[in-house]
Protein backbone atom coordinates (compact mmCIF):
# COMPACT_ATOMS: atom_id res chain seq x y z
CA UNK A 1 0.00 0.00 0.00
CA UNK A 2 1.28 3.42 -0.93
CA UNK A 3 2.32 5.66 1.94
CA UNK A 4 1.77 9.39 2.35
CA UNK A 5 2.21 11.41 5.52
CA UNK A 6 -0.48 14.07 5.32
CA UNK A 7 -2.08 14.00 8.76
CA UNK A 8 -5.79 14.30 9.44
CA UNK A 9 -5.48 17.63 11.24
CA UNK A 10 -3.28 19.05 8.48
CA UNK A 11 -5.92 18.09 5.95
CA UNK A 12 -8.86 19.56 7.82
CA UNK A 13 -6.99 22.74 8.69
CA UNK A 14 -6.40 23.45 4.99
CA UNK A 15 -9.85 22.67 3.60
CA UNK A 16 -12.26 25.55 2.90
CA UNK A 17 -15.34 25.62 5.09
CA UNK A 18 -18.55 24.61 3.41
CA UNK A 19 -16.97 22.18 0.93
CA UNK A 20 -18.17 18.60 0.74
CA UNK A 21 -14.68 17.38 1.52
CA UNK A 22 -14.94 18.78 5.03
CA UNK A 23 -17.51 16.03 5.63
CA UNK A 24 -15.45 13.16 4.28
CA UNK A 25 -11.93 11.93 4.69
CA UNK A 26 -9.29 11.99 1.98
CA UNK A 27 -7.35 8.85 1.35
CA UNK A 28 -4.07 10.45 2.42
CA UNK A 29 -5.43 11.87 5.67
CA UNK A 30 -7.20 8.68 6.64
CA UNK A 31 -4.31 6.37 6.00
CA UNK A 32 -1.36 8.47 7.11
CA UNK A 33 -0.95 5.87 9.85
CA UNK A 34 -2.14 2.78 8.07
CA UNK A 35 0.30 -0.09 7.70
CA UNK A 36 1.49 -1.65 4.51
CA UNK A 37 1.53 -5.40 4.27
CA UNK A 38 5.26 -5.18 3.59
CA UNK A 39 7.87 -5.15 6.40
CA UNK A 40 9.24 -1.87 5.00
CA UNK A 41 5.81 -0.25 5.22
CA UNK A 42 5.41 -1.39 8.82
CA UNK A 43 8.82 0.02 9.74
CA UNK A 44 7.96 3.35 8.12
CA UNK A 45 4.61 3.45 9.88
CA UNK A 46 6.14 2.55 13.22
CA UNK A 47 8.71 5.34 12.92
CA UNK A 48 6.08 7.94 12.03
CA UNK A 49 3.72 6.96 14.83
CA UNK A 50 6.51 6.61 17.39
CA UNK A 51 7.31 10.28 16.92
CA UNK A 52 3.64 11.21 17.35
CA UNK A 53 2.30 8.47 19.59
CA UNK A 54 1.07 10.80 22.31
CA UNK A 55 -2.03 11.92 20.41
CA UNK A 56 -3.94 10.78 17.33
CA UNK A 57 -5.75 13.38 15.28
CA UNK A 58 -9.36 12.64 14.52
CA UNK A 59 -11.49 14.62 12.07
CA UNK A 60 -14.74 15.72 13.66
CA UNK A 61 -17.00 14.09 11.11
CA UNK A 62 -19.44 12.39 13.47
CA UNK A 63 -21.77 9.59 12.50
CA UNK A 64 -23.91 10.71 9.62
CA UNK A 65 -27.43 11.44 10.74
CA UNK A 66 -30.31 10.22 8.64
CA UNK A 67 -32.69 12.92 7.49
CA UNK A 68 -36.34 12.10 7.04
CA UNK A 69 -38.24 14.55 4.88
CA UNK A 70 -41.93 14.74 4.11
CA UNK A 71 -42.78 14.00 0.47
CA UNK A 72 -45.96 13.91 -1.55
CA UNK A 73 -48.29 11.40 0.02
CA UNK A 74 -48.77 10.29 3.59
CA UNK A 75 -45.54 8.34 4.03
CA UNK A 76 -42.37 10.18 5.14
CA UNK A 77 -39.31 9.76 2.96
CA UNK A 78 -36.29 8.60 4.94
CA UNK A 79 -33.24 10.35 3.60
CA UNK A 80 -29.68 9.82 4.78
CA UNK A 81 -27.24 12.65 4.12
CA UNK A 82 -24.37 14.47 5.76
CA UNK A 83 -25.39 17.11 8.23
CA UNK A 84 -24.53 20.72 7.30
CA UNK A 85 -22.16 21.70 10.09
CA UNK A 86 -18.69 23.04 10.64
CA UNK A 87 -15.87 20.58 11.03
CA UNK A 88 -14.12 20.46 14.38
CA UNK A 89 -11.02 18.60 15.49
CA UNK A 90 -10.65 16.46 18.54
CA UNK A 91 -7.52 14.86 19.94
CA UNK A 92 -7.77 11.28 21.09
CA UNK A 93 -4.91 9.69 23.03
CA UNK A 94 -3.67 6.33 21.84
CA UNK A 95 -4.38 3.57 24.33
CA UNK A 96 -0.74 2.47 24.43
CA UNK A 97 2.61 2.89 22.75
CA UNK A 98 2.75 1.51 19.21
CA UNK A 99 3.93 -2.09 18.95
CA UNK A 100 7.11 -2.93 17.11
CA UNK A 101 5.26 -5.07 14.60
CA UNK A 102 1.68 -5.41 13.42
CA UNK A 103 0.75 -8.76 11.94
CA UNK A 104 -2.28 -8.70 9.68
CA UNK A 105 -4.68 -11.60 9.27
CA UNK A 106 -6.20 -9.96 6.21
CA UNK A 107 -4.59 -11.10 2.96
CA UNK A 108 -4.19 -7.76 1.19
CA UNK A 109 -3.04 -9.16 -2.13
CA UNK A 110 -5.81 -11.75 -2.03
CA UNK A 111 -8.42 -9.06 -1.41
CA UNK A 112 -7.10 -6.95 -4.27
CA UNK A 113 -7.22 -9.95 -6.60
CA UNK A 114 -10.77 -10.81 -5.51
CA UNK A 115 -11.93 -7.26 -6.26
CA UNK A 116 -10.24 -7.18 -9.66
CA UNK A 117 -11.55 -10.63 -10.60
CA UNK A 118 -15.10 -9.67 -9.60
CA UNK A 119 -15.02 -6.22 -11.23
CA UNK A 120 -16.79 -7.25 -14.47
CA UNK A 121 -19.63 -8.91 -12.53
CA UNK A 122 -19.80 -5.97 -10.14
CA UNK A 123 -20.11 -3.52 -13.03
CA UNK A 124 -22.79 -5.61 -14.72
CA UNK A 125 -24.81 -5.99 -11.51
CA UNK A 126 -24.64 -2.29 -10.74
CA UNK A 127 -25.61 -1.25 -14.27
CA UNK A 128 -28.42 -3.79 -14.70
CA UNK A 129 -29.81 -4.18 -11.17
CA UNK A 130 -28.41 -1.21 -9.26
CA UNK A 131 -26.56 -3.49 -6.84
CA UNK A 132 -24.08 -6.33 -6.60
CA UNK A 133 -23.78 -8.84 -3.79
CA UNK A 134 -21.12 -11.49 -3.21
CA UNK A 135 -21.46 -14.77 -1.39
CA UNK A 136 -20.49 -14.90 2.27
CA UNK A 137 -16.83 -15.69 1.70
CA UNK A 138 -15.60 -12.74 -0.36
CA UNK A 139 -13.42 -11.88 2.64
CA UNK A 140 -12.30 -15.16 4.26
CA UNK A 141 -13.71 -16.27 7.58
CA UNK A 142 -10.45 -15.92 9.54
CA UNK A 143 -10.17 -12.26 8.53
CA UNK A 144 -13.85 -11.63 9.33
CA UNK A 145 -13.46 -13.21 12.78
CA UNK A 146 -10.47 -10.94 13.41
CA UNK A 147 -12.24 -7.83 12.14
CA UNK A 148 -15.29 -8.54 14.28
CA UNK A 149 -13.07 -8.90 17.36
CA UNK A 150 -11.47 -5.58 16.46
CA UNK A 151 -14.89 -3.94 16.04
CA UNK A 152 -15.85 -5.22 19.49
CA UNK A 153 -12.56 -3.92 20.93
CA UNK A 154 -13.30 -0.46 19.54
CA UNK A 155 -16.69 -0.61 21.22
CA UNK A 156 -15.03 -1.37 24.54
CA UNK A 157 -12.86 1.72 23.99
CA UNK A 158 -15.99 3.87 23.78
CA UNK A 159 -15.72 4.66 20.08
CA UNK A 160 -19.40 4.00 19.29
CA UNK A 161 -22.20 6.42 20.02
CA UNK A 162 -25.97 6.30 19.79
CA UNK A 163 -27.02 6.46 16.16
CA UNK A 164 -29.74 9.01 15.49
CA UNK A 165 -31.82 10.53 12.71
CA UNK A 166 -33.89 13.61 12.03
CA UNK A 167 -37.46 13.95 10.83
CA UNK A 168 -38.57 17.12 9.07
CA UNK A 169 -41.98 18.15 10.42
CA UNK A 170 -43.48 21.50 9.35
CA UNK A 171 -40.03 22.62 8.23
CA UNK A 172 -38.43 21.84 11.58
CA UNK A 173 -35.83 19.12 12.16
CA UNK A 174 -36.79 16.81 15.02
CA UNK A 175 -34.09 14.45 16.26
CA UNK A 176 -34.76 10.90 17.42
CA UNK A 177 -32.48 8.04 18.41
CA UNK A 178 -32.39 4.78 16.47
CA UNK A 179 -32.97 2.35 19.30
CA UNK A 180 -30.36 -0.36 19.55
CA UNK A 181 -28.10 1.06 16.82
CA UNK A 182 -24.61 2.39 17.61
CA UNK A 183 -22.00 3.64 15.18
CA UNK A 184 -18.92 5.76 14.59
CA UNK A 185 -16.54 6.74 11.80
CA UNK A 186 -13.30 4.72 11.91
CA UNK A 187 -10.10 6.60 11.12
CA UNK A 188 -6.34 6.16 11.09
CA UNK A 189 -6.14 6.66 14.84
CA UNK A 190 -7.91 3.32 15.25
CA UNK A 191 -5.17 1.42 13.47
CA UNK A 192 -3.48 -0.24 16.43
CA UNK A 193 -6.81 -1.39 17.85
CA UNK A 194 -8.18 -2.50 14.48
CA UNK A 195 -5.37 -2.94 11.93
CA UNK A 196 -7.26 -5.38 9.72
CA UNK A 197 -10.35 -3.17 9.60
CA UNK A 198 -8.37 -0.09 8.62
CA UNK A 199 -6.21 -1.99 6.14
CA UNK A 200 -9.34 -3.45 4.53
CA UNK A 201 -10.66 0.08 4.00
CA UNK A 202 -7.35 1.20 2.51
CA UNK A 203 -7.24 -1.76 0.14
CA UNK A 204 -10.85 -1.30 -0.96
CA UNK A 205 -10.30 2.39 -1.69
CA UNK A 206 -7.09 1.73 -3.58
CA UNK A 207 -8.57 -1.01 -5.72
CA UNK A 208 -12.34 -0.75 -6.25
CA UNK A 209 -12.73 2.74 -7.83
CA UNK A 210 -10.16 2.06 -10.53
CA UNK A 211 -11.50 -1.44 -11.12
CA UNK A 212 -15.04 -0.17 -11.75
CA UNK A 213 -13.91 2.90 -13.69
CA UNK A 214 -12.15 0.49 -16.03
CA UNK A 215 -15.34 -1.41 -16.86
CA UNK A 216 -17.43 -0.13 -19.75
CA UNK A 217 -20.71 -0.49 -17.88
CA UNK A 218 -19.57 1.77 -15.03
CA UNK A 219 -16.82 3.87 -16.63
CA UNK A 220 -18.96 7.03 -16.74
CA UNK A 221 -19.47 6.97 -12.95
CA UNK A 222 -15.88 8.19 -12.40
CA UNK A 223 -15.49 6.95 -8.83
CA UNK A 224 -12.98 8.82 -6.70
CA UNK A 225 -9.99 7.10 -5.10
CA UNK A 226 -9.04 10.16 -3.04
CA UNK A 227 -11.96 10.72 -0.66
CA UNK A 228 -14.64 8.73 1.09
CA UNK A 229 -17.00 8.41 4.06
CA UNK A 230 -17.08 5.43 6.41
CA UNK A 231 -19.18 4.05 9.26
CA UNK A 232 -18.81 1.03 11.51
CA UNK A 233 -22.18 0.17 13.02
CA UNK A 234 -23.64 -2.43 15.33
CA UNK A 235 -27.35 -3.22 15.40
CA UNK A 236 -28.49 -4.93 18.60
CA UNK A 237 -30.71 -8.02 18.78
CA UNK A 238 -34.26 -7.73 20.00
CA UNK A 239 -35.64 -6.15 16.83
CA UNK A 240 -33.38 -3.12 16.19
CA UNK A 241 -33.63 -1.92 12.59
CA UNK A 242 -33.02 0.90 10.10
CA UNK A 243 -35.92 2.71 8.40
CA UNK A 244 -36.32 2.74 4.63
CA UNK A 245 -34.07 5.44 3.19
CA UNK A 246 -31.72 6.50 0.40
CA UNK A 247 -28.15 7.27 1.42
CA UNK A 248 -27.70 10.32 -0.81
CA UNK A 249 -31.05 11.63 -2.06
CA UNK A 250 -30.15 15.32 -2.21
CA UNK A 251 -26.91 15.07 -4.15
CA UNK A 252 -25.35 18.35 -5.23
CA UNK A 253 -28.14 20.34 -3.62
CA UNK A 254 -26.64 19.28 -0.28
CA UNK A 255 -23.03 19.15 -1.47
CA UNK A 256 -23.10 15.35 -1.25
CA UNK A 257 -21.19 13.49 -3.99
CA UNK A 258 -21.40 9.96 -2.57
CA UNK A 259 -22.14 7.55 -5.42
CA UNK A 260 -21.31 3.99 -4.33
CA UNK A 261 -22.22 2.33 -1.02
CA UNK A 262 -19.96 -0.60 -0.07
CA UNK A 263 -20.98 -2.72 2.94
CA UNK A 264 -18.87 -5.52 4.41
CA UNK A 265 -20.63 -7.71 6.97
CA UNK A 266 -18.72 -8.91 10.03
CA UNK A 267 -21.05 -11.69 11.20
CA UNK A 268 -19.16 -14.98 10.70
CA UNK A 269 -21.66 -17.09 12.66
CA UNK A 270 -24.82 -15.70 11.09
CA UNK A 271 -27.65 -18.23 10.76
CA UNK A 272 -31.03 -18.19 9.08
CA UNK A 273 -33.49 -16.54 11.46
CA UNK A 274 -30.98 -14.10 12.91
CA UNK A 275 -32.65 -11.29 10.97
CA UNK A 276 -31.02 -7.99 10.09
CA UNK A 277 -31.33 -8.54 6.35
CA UNK A 278 -30.82 -5.52 4.14
CA UNK A 279 -33.88 -5.06 1.95
CA UNK A 280 -33.42 -3.31 -1.39
CA UNK A 281 -36.40 -1.87 -3.26
CA UNK A 282 -36.28 -2.36 -7.04
CA UNK A 283 -38.70 -2.04 -9.94
CA UNK A 284 -40.68 -5.27 -10.22
CA UNK A 285 -42.75 -4.25 -13.23
CA UNK A 286 -42.65 -6.15 -16.53
CA UNK A 287 -41.92 -4.30 -19.72
CA UNK A 288 -45.03 -3.29 -21.65
CA UNK A 289 -45.53 -3.67 -25.38
CA UNK A 290 -43.46 -0.59 -26.13
CA UNK A 291 -40.56 -1.80 -24.06
CA UNK A 292 -41.11 0.88 -21.44
CA UNK A 293 -41.70 -0.35 -17.88
CA UNK A 294 -45.04 0.68 -16.32
CA UNK A 295 -43.13 1.30 -13.08
CA UNK A 296 -45.97 0.56 -10.72
CA UNK A 297 -44.74 -2.54 -8.88
CA UNK A 298 -41.90 -2.96 -6.44
CA UNK A 299 -39.54 -5.89 -6.00
CA UNK A 300 -38.04 -6.53 -2.59
CA UNK A 301 -34.61 -8.14 -2.49
CA UNK A 302 -33.57 -9.33 0.99
CA UNK A 303 -29.85 -9.92 1.53
CA UNK A 304 -28.62 -11.63 4.68
CA UNK A 305 -25.67 -9.97 6.51
CA UNK A 306 -23.43 -13.02 6.09
CA UNK A 307 -19.91 -12.68 7.41
CA UNK A 308 -17.54 -11.85 4.55
CA UNK A 309 -20.30 -10.68 2.20
CA UNK A 310 -19.62 -7.48 0.24
CA UNK A 311 -22.65 -5.54 -0.97
CA UNK A 312 -22.48 -2.65 -3.44
CA UNK A 313 -25.29 -0.34 -4.56
CA UNK A 314 -25.78 3.19 -5.86
CA UNK A 315 -25.86 5.61 -2.92
CA UNK A 316 -28.00 8.21 -4.68
CA UNK A 317 -30.71 5.99 -6.08
CA UNK A 318 -31.31 2.67 -4.30
CA UNK A 319 -33.91 2.66 -1.47
CA UNK A 320 -33.07 0.19 1.27
CA UNK A 321 -33.74 -0.66 4.90
CA UNK A 322 -32.46 -3.04 7.57
CA UNK A 323 -35.04 -5.53 8.81
CA UNK A 324 -35.35 -6.28 12.56
CA UNK A 325 -32.21 -7.88 13.97
CA UNK A 326 -32.82 -11.12 15.91
CA UNK A 327 -36.37 -10.04 16.84
CA UNK A 328 -36.70 -12.96 19.29
CA UNK A 329 -33.20 -12.53 20.72
CA UNK A 330 -32.16 -10.85 23.92
CA UNK A 331 -30.69 -7.34 23.55
CA UNK A 332 -27.87 -8.52 25.83
CA UNK A 333 -26.86 -11.44 23.59
CA UNK A 334 -23.67 -10.07 22.04
CA UNK A 335 -23.37 -13.08 19.75
CA UNK A 336 -26.40 -11.77 17.82
CA UNK A 337 -25.04 -8.24 17.36
CA UNK A 338 -25.06 -7.31 13.68
CA UNK A 339 -21.81 -5.59 12.66
CA UNK A 340 -21.45 -3.84 9.31
CA UNK A 341 -18.62 -1.69 7.93
CA UNK A 342 -19.83 0.79 5.32
CA UNK A 343 -17.61 2.79 2.98
CA UNK A 344 -19.16 5.42 0.71
CA UNK A 345 -17.16 6.28 -2.41
CA UNK A 346 -17.93 9.62 -4.10
CA UNK A 347 -17.72 10.47 -7.77
CA UNK A 348 -15.35 12.97 -9.33
CA UNK A 349 -18.03 13.83 -11.91
CA UNK A 350 -20.94 14.65 -9.66
CA UNK A 351 -22.61 16.99 -12.14
CA UNK A 352 -23.29 14.10 -14.50
CA UNK A 353 -23.09 11.00 -12.30
CA UNK A 354 -25.29 11.97 -9.33
CA UNK A 355 -29.02 11.63 -10.08
CA UNK A 356 -28.31 11.31 -13.78
CA UNK A 357 -31.33 11.85 -15.99
CA UNK A 358 -30.17 8.85 -18.04
CA UNK A 359 -30.23 6.49 -15.07
CA UNK A 360 -32.67 3.57 -15.10
CA UNK A 361 -32.95 3.76 -11.30
CA UNK A 362 -33.98 7.38 -10.80
CA UNK A 363 -37.68 6.48 -10.43
CA UNK A 364 -37.13 4.03 -7.55
CA UNK A 365 -37.62 6.80 -5.00
CA UNK A 366 -41.15 7.34 -6.24
CA UNK A 367 -41.86 3.61 -6.10
CA UNK A 368 -40.48 3.19 -2.59
CA UNK A 369 -42.13 6.31 -1.18
CA UNK A 370 -45.52 6.61 -2.98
Amino acid sequence: LRFTFTTTNQYFSTQPRGSFTQDCYTYTSMFARTASASPLGRRILHGVVRRRHAMAAVGGCGVRPSRLDETSGPRPLHLQRPSPRRTTLQLRPLSSSPPDEVELVLDVEGLQKSILDAAPAMAEGLSVRGHYCTDGDFVPRDAILTMRRQAIALRSEGRYEQSWSERIVDGEALRFDKDGVYAFEPDGGDYYSAPDLITYMATLLQTLPGALNGQGATSDVDLSASSFNAKLAVTSPGGSKYPLHIDNPQGLAAGDTRKLTCILYLNPDYRDGDGGELRIILDGSDDDDDGEPPRTKTERVDLAPLGGRLLLFWSDEIPHEVLPTAPSGSPDDASLDRYALTVWIPTDSAATAIHSARSKFGHLKDLAFP
